[in-house]
């Protein structure tokens, strides 16, 4: 079980908040691409906005620059925020087809669910020497997607994202040390549904 808390502001900022913490790059930078599920209704998007908890959220992530083309390999993973803590789950898939994903996904939900939303951004990957993680994403980019999963339109973010991973029972104020007026409670999913809602 983990915490996970989010920063917003430049990329000067959230490095700075790195450096501070001694933080060194323990992964090379990649692109990341998270296609999301949702009720017709956005019955997720409407949890995550109100900050219902629990709520949950399901996607397929993959890495790199290629678009979802109709057979997906890489990840089903399922968020679940409770009050004081996330818990996540992933499932490898790999070469399943459009329908064999929505079958997937609604037997992991126990209801219809439909594509809505994939998001693509680059991370950069850091930690500390007690272990604490951290991602920095930036240049994101929103794909409304139909539900026949085909790419709409798309509108870009240049919003930057720092969020510290840190273990249930770490004592979470060493992410307020000079930086509480940067904490968001931002999720990509719901920034990506507004533009298109809008």
């Amino acid at each position: 079980m983990r915490n996970e808390i989010k920063f917003k502001g430049s990329y000067e900022q959230l490095r700075k908040i790195i450096n501070s913490q001694s933080a060194q790059r323990t992964f090379p930078n990649r692109t990341i691409n998270s296609l999301y599920f949702d009720t017709a209704s956005l019955n997720d998007y409407h949890d995550s906005e109100e900050g219902t908890v629990p709520r949950k959220k399901i996607r397929v992530r993959w890495y790199g620059t290629s678009r979802f083309e109709g057979v997906a390999t890489g990840t089903l993973e399922t968020k679940k925020t409770l009050s004081n803590h996330r818990e996540k789950t992933s499932v490898s898939i790999k070469g399943i087809t459009q329908e064999e994903i929505l079958s997937l996904v609604n037997n992991l939900r126990g209801e219809k669910l439909i594509p809505v939303v994939v998001v693509t951004y680059q991370r950069q990957y850091f930690q500390n020497k007690k272990h604490h993680r951290f991602t920095l994403d930036s240049k994101i980019v929103y794909s409304n997607i139909s539900r026949t999963f085909k790419y709409l339109n798309r509108t870009f973010d240049y919003t930057n994202i720092l969020e510290l991973k840190i273990n249930t029972n770490v004592d979470s104020s060493i992410a307020m040390n000079g930086y509480a007026d940067l904490q968001t409670r931002f999720s990509k999913y719901c920034e990506a549904v507004k533009r298109f809602r809008n």
